[in-house]
């Protein structure tokens, strides 16, 4: 028989300063290699369009990126991973700040009283965009937490990862700078377009 404690649902609140302990866990120790990897996207069906409020709400049209190299981030406060890797996302947004570049942090399926306590508690600061219902998750065919895909300056998905990534490693840093360089060269005109 199961003691009544362990059957309890754990308190929303115990679960954001498990994932506030973590997150300061992680950002102050030694960076390490992520489980994810980044790949090329194959797919060729058009990236999916989103208009989504953030945890002010703010709409954000994805649409209004175009221009920018954009990294939309799928994650929840409940996800182990995506706290893991949320302070190389504050760090490559940090390096990146001055070039056109955007990181989109999408939360899948949370109220936005508990996302935006969770971002104020783990002093997440990137902009946050509210998906409550999955339908974002779903239309970008995302089927684990965290999925990120980085998108060119025309809007199309060029590389994601399904797991959590060092997004600022040396590797992955040379890849968002061929794609900010093709926006800067306008030479992924030719790559043809989503829409």
């Amino acid at each position: 028989m199961q003691s009544p404690a362990l059957a309890a649902p754990l308190n929303p609140y115990a679960s954001i300063l498990i994932a506030a302990v973590c997150l300061f866990v992680v950002s102050v120790a030694t960076p390490v290699q992520a489980a994810g990897e980044l790949a090329p996207y194959t797919n060729s069906t058009p990236t999916p369009a989103f208009s989504l409020p953030d945890i002010k709400g703010e709409v954000h049209d994805l649409v209004n990126y175009r221009g920018k190299v954009v990294l939309v981030n799928f994650w929840a406060t409940w996800c182990p991973p995506c706290i893991m890797e949320m302070p190389s996302l504050q760090r490559l947004q940090a390096k990146l700040a001055d070039r056109p570049f955007e990181t989109l942090a999408v939360n899948v399926g949370e109220k936005r009283y508990r996302v935006r306590k969770f971002t104020k508690l783990v002093n997440f600061n990137l902009p946050v965009l509210l998906d409550e219902h999955n339908r974002t998750f779903d239309a970008w065919e995302g089927s684990v937490l965290p999925t990120s895909f980085l998108l060119d300056s025309h809007g199309r998905i060029r590389y994601w990862v399904v797991a959590d990534l060092e997004w600022d490693a040396p590797e992955v840093l040379s890849v968002i700078e061929e794609l900010l360089a093709e926006t800067a060269s306008g030479s992924d005109e030719n790559l043809g377009t989503s829409d």
